[in-house]
């Protein structure tokens, strides 16, 4: 069958609590999705979870029509050779994760880090349409960053390009779990909004003590207080912009792209950090390398992972490829 009728792909987002795992067509839409738990941070579970969800999906369609499966995960990868080189959240290290799902679907693989996967599929079908520099920027548990620039996804030599939330942010700050001090995942991630809300929470006034269901309060309560006006959350949520604001306008200076865009959970808190991000990198940065800078929220969403994954395929059906990866 000729590359224009094999119009699907199938996607997979393997992330340290969920596997998300779809059927893509080559226009983006998702055909059939499927979620699993990844609570079990165990190789031999994930593999049969995997196996499990990809097959369900399989069944659904003509295997003639598929192009191949794409993973997004977590973690440093070695996209060439098809690997998980580790990744702390899923307990994986080494993982063979191209040559398990080839061996058992007889369909080729790509695999990618999932900041990159995100960045692709907002590149093709999201925010980042006729563009040739964005940069998708990821804010949850960790944060990471693609980098798409001049129509290429910068990788470096290791694959490890784009670990953004390793960047310091504060000299001589929080102790990080890369080995850093500083880091911004320290101050801006969802596990640090939690940590800082935590610590604060207690010699401070706030409708959270009202609202916390455990004996630490999460972001989903951060969240659901700042919509009820908490000012002690909202405060919280705007230093989480000026840091990533910080961190946004040395990316912008370093590689005046077009498009900063933002995924994760903490984006579902988006209306109180973006606009601190966009005030911050206005005053802060260097205004004729800024000012065209659209910052934005992701268009896709929780499916940038699996689409981006997918879209890994798709990348190629020109005779000169948009993207190298």
């Amino acid at each position: 069958m000729s590359l224009e009728k094999k119009d699907l792909a199938i996607g997979v987002d393997l992330g340290g609590t969920k596997l998300l795992v779809a059927l893509i067509s080559v226009d983006g839409k998702v055909i059939i999705e499927l979620e699993c738990k990844t609570s079990i941070h165990d190789a031999d579970h994930i593999s049969f979870t995997l196996i499990n969800a990809i097959t369900q999906l399989i069944d659904h369609v003509d295997r003639s029509r598929l192009r191949g499966i794409g993973v997004a995960s977590a973690g440093v990868i070695d996209s060439k050779g098809k690997k998980i080189v580790y990744a702390n959240n899923l307990g994986l290290e080494n993982y063979p994760i191209g040559a398990l799902l080839k061996g058992h679907f007889q369909l080729p693989v790509r695999v990618c880090n999932d900041a990159n996967s995100a960045a692709i599929a907002e590149w093709i079908w999201g925010a980042g349409i006729g563009k040739r520099n964005l940069i998708y920027i990821t804010v949850s548990t960790g944060i990471g960053a693609g980098i798409i620039s001049d129509g290429k996804l910068i990788n470096g030599i290791h694959d490890s390009a784009g670990e953004f939330g390793h960047i310091t942010i504060v000299h001589k700050g929080e102790r990080c779990g890369c080995g850093n001090r500083g880091c911004l995942e320290q101050y801006a991630s969802g596990t640090a909004l939690e940590r800082l809300a935590n610590q604060r929470l207690k010699s401070s006034t706030s409708l959270l003590h009202d609202l916390k269901t455990g004996t630490t309060v999460t972001n989903k309560e951060i969240a659901l207080a700042a919509e009820k006006g908490d000012p002690f959350s909202i405060s919280l949520l705007h230093e989480v912009g000026e840091y990533l604001g910080a961190g946004v306008t040395s990316l912008i200076h370093l590689f005046n792209t077009e498009a900063i865009v933002f995924g994760g959970g903490i984006m579902n808190m988006s209306e109180f950090i973006l606009p601190t991000v966009e005030e911050y990198v206005r005053e802060n940065s260097i205004t004729q390398m800024s000012k065209g800078v659209v910052i934005s929220k992701t268009v896709l969403g929780r499916r940038a992972g699996i689409m981006g994954a997918s879209g890994l395929f798709f990348l190629h059906d020109e005779s000169e490829p948009r993207m190298n990866v």
